[in-house]
């Protein structure tokens, strides 16, 4: 039986160095840390306790400084209790890097994204709320973790080739069945087509109304030169330029319905990626938000309104709802999607500026930031002018447990931390935290 940093073995074909490790415990990023003459290796394409042959990934001349190693797994020789058939064969040695748990039973991925949550959270101090009973939970009606996304990005080489980068590598690789991609992205058949010259990327959206989007990105590529394909069927398409946004067929938007009401979101605006993940989201903020009524609420990173409106029918006519988003398109998209809603006003501004500038508190916000996360210092704004409840939408562990550590030493706690598994396959966690002021 090999111990946790095995013998070295000769060197791989790609001429990275192979190793033989046995796989511990969970990294935040994907990956497990196996150990090599005392140094940590974070390994790809495992599971916890399972012996592999891993190829390392380093610059051999940077290898000998390195804090720690990254490796691959290339072979299995003892295979783990969590190891399953893969669900994307494209996605695992030298192949796309948007699946890097497609091996790993559901079940198994849930309980290995809960230990990094957990981890993280203790790491960071976090301490207001019993971290034991932060669990993973499925989307509903999620039986396989497959044809979720509705949104991918696919990268185009200097021929044309569409497909998408490898793990921590630029090349192009073949997508395959792309299994975690919605039906309606699978039907546009993008890795049977060569892109025009001067394509650099492509997004393809599959939206819950209307038809699905294409847009062609590159930032001298010209939108004469592309001809639309008849797999594309009624799809959407759009050229974005160094210029801007080119709409070729449709006007550069997709629509969202969430309950009975719709959402314009710029075709490569943001939006959740998951099936399932706004209406279940929306869900969980309208019954942890609690805004009273003709009271106030901001929402943050707003993007095109999503959590505004839940906010608005909380507040009530006689209330008021801000949402901030930095993004001018997607405040724009904001505006017109709640303009029937006369108590809610949007702003586009940096939202830490926006906060800062604020003379007067609030009764509740929502915060959806981006994965670097809210921040130490807008979390310390919010804990001076909120009075109520803070409720933060993540995408991000570790930048969440930052901010969690650093709102919970201004007095506030967590009363309620529900994570959700919006991205099968991968280690990707959302999350909402619901926080209270402490009593005393």
């Amino acid at each position: 039986m090999m111990s946790d940093a095995a013998r070295e073995s000769s060197t791989a074909a790609g001429g990275g160095r192979l190793l033989t490790l046995t796989a511990g415990p969970p990294a935040a990023g994907g990956t497990f840390v196996a150990r090599h003459e005392g140094r940590v290796v974070f390994v790809r394409g495992t599971t916890p306790g399972e012996t592999v042959t891993a190829r390392l990934l380093e610059d051999p001349e940077e290898r000998a400084a390195a804090r720690f190693w990254r490796a691959e797994t290339i072979d299995v020789l003892e295979a783990g209790v969590d190891r399953v058939p893969s669900v994307w064969e494209e996605a695992a040695v030298d192949g796309v890097g948007g699946a890097e748990w497609a091996h790993i039973a559901l079940p198994a991925q849930r309980r290995i994204a809960s230990e990094v949550l957990q981890e993280l959270l203790r790491r960071a101090g976090v301490s207001s709320f019993p971290i034991e009973q932060v669990q993973v939970e499925p989307a509903p009606h999620d039986a396989d973790g497959l044809g979720w996304r509705t949104r991918v990005r696919f990268a185009v080489d200097a021929d044309g080739r569409v497909g998408m980068r490898g793990w921590r590598s630029h090349d192009v690789r073949d997508v395959g069945a792309n299994p975690l991609a919605a039906q309606a992205i699978r039907d546009l058949r993008l890795g049977e087509w060569t892109a025009p010259e001067g394509t650099e990327a492509i997004d393809a959206v599959a939206p819950s109304a209307g038809p699905a989007a294409v847009v062609l990105i590159g930032r001298d590529l010209d939108p004469a030169s592309v001809t639309i394909p008849e797999s594309w069927g009624d799809a959407d398409v759009a050229v974005r330029t160094g210029r801007g946004l080119v709409p070729l067929r449709g006007d550069g938007t997709v629509r969202e319905r969430v309950g009975e009401r719709l959402f314009a979101v710029s075709a490569t605006g943001f939006w959740q990626s998951h099936r399932r993940a706004a209406e279940l989201l929306s869900e969980v903020v309208e019954s942890s938000l609690r805004a009273p009524r003709g009271g106030s609420a901001w929402d943050l990173y707003g993007g095109v309104g999503l959590f505004a409106a839940v906010a608005a029918a909380q507040v009530g006519p006689e209330g008021s709802v801000v949402t901030v988003e930095g993004n001018r398109r997607a405040s724009q998209h904001a505006a017109e999607n709640l303009e029937d809603l006369p108590q809610v006003a949007s702003a586009t501004a940096d939202v830490t500026d926006w906060v800062r500038a604020r003379r007067g508190g609030v009764d509740a916000v929502v915060l959806d930031p981006p994965r670097s996360g809210a921040g130490t210092e807008l979390m310390g704004l919010l804990a001076t002018a909120v009075r109520q409840r803070i409720v933060y939408v993540s995408c991000e562990p570790s930048t969440l447990a930052r901010d969690l550590a650093a709102v919970e030493k201004k007095g506030w706690r967590i009363v309620d931390l529900r994570a959700f598994d919006l991205f099968p396959h991968t280690h990707h966690i959302e999350s909402v935290t619901v926080l209270e002021r402490t009593k005393g």
